[in-house]
């Protein structure tokens, strides 16, 4: 509480506060001399690509006049710090998007009327347990669950990081989000989260309206079409792989790769840089959507090109300090005085009323008043300067990759002239603009002020309403598809552009049907790591490397008598694994082959493409059995190599063999007779024994021992798993 004005009672401040106070200080001194990075003026109430620095009461729903009152900015005691909180969070990750920021802003803001509410001072110092307390409560009053939740654990993570920066006493580190995370309805069974799950997917028939529109002879050197032609192809590009929304209007003109894959097929990819920390990398097409890829791209590119042609004199450094000599342009010197007529059609203007048109826009309509020259540096320099303050980059996270991979105008596929998909005011020849996710989400449906593509091209539902769906919907429905044809999860994370592998359960929104059926699959996958009875006419054999498990197999889960809660095999490219991921990650470094914890299923759903896998994976090694055979006599490391290729291209052959041969029972378990438990501790005791036994600096007897006992033991954690699949179909 401060003390009242004019009163004489000094306030005594101890050492804790004022060391916390220079730390404050210094964090955003800190923040302030790196903000260049996401802003260029630090003092605006607005950060273009942030969002509004002001009260919660004057938060904004959508833009805010050019000029905010001083009331609706943040507390001063807060604003500096919450400037520099958010830049200190861009700095930790460069990625992020708007909406991430206009979220942390939303904290903010509940934090700041928080303190004022109950310490009458905003100072972030006033900050602990019950201010943090306060602001999730007015969280969840305001908030649904879900964003109450987000609200609470970025408050939790703020309070970490002032406490890491000395700015809160570390008793605040140890506040915990009140608000409970709800129920996610992605990875339930029940039949409200079906509900949930089946809205999260697109109506179906808006995609094939969209197919429809997409497939008509739409000109794109058109003005009419173009419009129509940027959410058409935007959503043809987000169908051909699992991308979001923003990370398509970030993709380059050159973003076409082409390579063979190790099948020897042409594979067409798309060069693009995944947000949320991803990163730059190839996105493959699949198959069937190439030729869809191609036609959008240049349709795309023909759209575009007549922006990117305006960014590269405006980046060129010899031509940007003249004017753009458009279709339209007058033909005449950058210095001779100009007719309000030619204004207009330097600037792209309607001529037919010029006077207004120029008075419209804060221009002198007498003749002469201005050059081409005066016109470029007092009118088009400027407000490209206030429209795209990070040109030539596109955005604050562009210039902050500079050349390491950000973008600029000339080089963005869709980056094009203002006003160009408007049909309502004529195209700005000497403007910039981007589309991004808002433009195409709000082409996607209804509004009061504008028409959707399905509305322009009259495409309605049963009840006669526009249809209508958004861009998100196309990555969840392209997600399930690929749990559908069986890709492995590793895969679809990395298609998706997806750190997290367990995030996959979020966009699989297969039917309850599928999910029943694929518990049977699981069943049958896993038995290897569950308890089971073993048949009486079960059979276990070794052949050469390999090692042949057949029992009796159950077809529904009551056949089941005693299942034990284990993990899930995850499917890899030649069989599946066990491995317990929730106690550690693969220390096999993927010799799957080679692991006692993998197993490969005769006669799976999959199995005829595994086997083409293997046969490639044969060929491969056999090159390089012939490779190290040529040079084996004159080279010993050579000779260790071709030793070790020719007992692999043994075993892979020897695979092949069992998944193609009659008398091995569909459902039969195959795994590596000689595997070894692939963990870390295994083969530290192993190089240990071995060793001693070498150099003679140990027991030979206890290390002698020490190796049976390691093989013992992984004999004995083989032995079950070889009885515990499932065999004739």
């Amino acid at each position: 509480m401060r003390p009242a004005v004019g009163s004489a009672v000094e306030a005594l401040v101890s050492r804790d506060h004022l060391a916390r106070a220079k730390n404050l200080s210094d964090y955003i001194r800190a923040a302030r001399n790196e903000s260049k990075a996401l802003v260029d003026d630090w003092d605006v109430p607005f950060w273009p690509g942030v969002g509004y620095f002001v009260k919660q009461s004057h938060a904004p729903r959508g833009s805010m006049s050019a000029t905010i009152p001083l009331e609706a900015w943040l507390d001063d005691d807060f604003l500096d710090f919450a400037k520099a909180y958010v830049v200190e969070r861009f700095l930790i990750n460069p990625g992020l998007t708007r909406a991430a920021h206009i979220k942390r802003l939303q904290v903010l803001r509940l934090l700041e009327a928080s303190l004022l509410a109950l310490r009458d001072d905003a100072s972030p110092l006033g900050i602990d347990g019950s201010v943090l307390e306060a602001a999730a409560t007015l969280a969840r009053r305001t908030l649904v669950p879900a964003g109450a939740y987000k609200v609470g654990a970025e408050l939790e993570r703020l309070a970490d990081v002032l406490v890491r920066a000395g700015v809160l006493a570390p008793i605040c580190g140890t506040w915990t989000n009140p608000n409970k995370q709800p129920k996610n309805t992605g990875i339930s069974v029940d039949a409200k989260a079906e509900e949930a799950r089946q809205q999260r997917l697109p109506d179906h028939d808006a995609l094939y309206a969209l197919a429809d529109i997409f497939n008509r002879d739409l000109d794109p050197a058109d003005e009419r079409f173009q419009r129509d032609i940027i959410t058409t192809s935007a959503m043809a590009l987000l169908m051909c792989a699992p991308s979001r929304g923003q990370e398509i209007f970030r993709l380059p003109a050159n973003l076409i790769f082409e390579a063979t894959d190790k099948f020897g097929k042409e594979q067409l990819g798309l060069r693009l840089h995944a947000s949320k920390g991803f990163g730059a990398y190839v996105k493959w097409v699949w198959s069937g959507m190439v030729p869809v890829a191609e036609r959008a791209i240049a349709r795309l590119r023909t759209v575009s090109e007549a922006g990117r042609d305006l960014a590269h004199h405006l980046e060129d450094p010899k031509l940007k300090r003249r004017f753009y000599r458009h279709a339209g342009c007058p033909r005449v010197s950058d210095s001779e005085p100009l007719t309000k007529w030619q204004v207009c059609a330097a600037l792209g203007y309607n001529n037919q009323s010029p006077a207004a048109s120029l008075n419209k826009n804060g221009l002198s309509s007498i003749d002469g008043t201005y050059t081409l020259q005066q016109l470029w540096d007092t009118w088009v320099l400027p407000r490209l300067a206030e429209a795209h303050p990070h040109f030539p980059y596109v955005s604050a996270t562009d210039k902050a990759l500079g050349r390491k991979g950000g973008l600029k105008f000339s080089e963005a596929l869709f980056c094009t002239l203002r006003y160009q998909l408007s049909q309502r005011a004529g195209t700005s020849p000497v403007q910039l603009f981007m589309s991004d996710l808002t433009d195409l989400n709000f082409d996607l449906g209804p509004s009061a002020t504008k028409t959707s593509i399905f509305e322009r091209y009259g495409f309605c539902d049963a009840q006669g309403a526009p249809l209508k769906l958004t861009s998100h919907q196309i990555r969840h429905l392209v997600n399930t598809e690929a749990q559908r044809v069986g890709l492995t999860d590793e895969q679809i994370a990395h298609w998706s552009g997806r750190r997290r592998v367990d995030q996959n359960a979020v966009y699989d929104h297969r039917t309850l049907e599928e999910r029943v059926e694929q518990t049977r699959d699981v069943v049958e996958s896993v038995q290897a790591a569950v308890a089971m009875p073993v048949a009486a006419e079960g059979v276990s054999y070794t052949h050469g490397q390999w090692t042949v498990k057949v029992v009796r197999k159950p077809r529904l889960l009551a056949d089941v008598e005693d299942v034990q809660p284990q993990l899930s095999g995850l499917k890899t490219l030649y069989g599946e694994c066990h491995h317990d991921w929730s106690f550690a990650p693969c220390e096999g470094f993927v010799k799957c082959l080679d692991c006692s914890e993998h197993a490969c299923i005769k006669g799976d759903d999959d199995a005829a493409v595994k086997l083409e896998r293997l046969r490639s994976l044969h060929a491969s090694v056999l090159a390089e059995v012939e490779k190290a055979a040529a040079v084996a006599n004159d080279d010993v490391d050579a000779k260790d190599w071709l030793d070790v290729q020719q007992r692999y291209a043994a075993k892979v052959g020897e695979l092949i063999s069992l998944l193609q041969s009659e008398t091995v029972p569909d459902g039969s378990v195959i795994r590596t007779a000689h595997g070894e438990n692939p963990t870390h501790l295994h083969r530290a005791l192993r190089g240990l024994a071995s060793k001693a036994l070498a150099d003679g600096s140990g027991s030979a007897p206890a290390m002698k021992q020490l190796l049976e006992s390691l093989e013992t033991g992984l004999a004995a954690s083989r032995a079950p798993l070889l009885e515990t699949r499932a065999g004739v179909r």
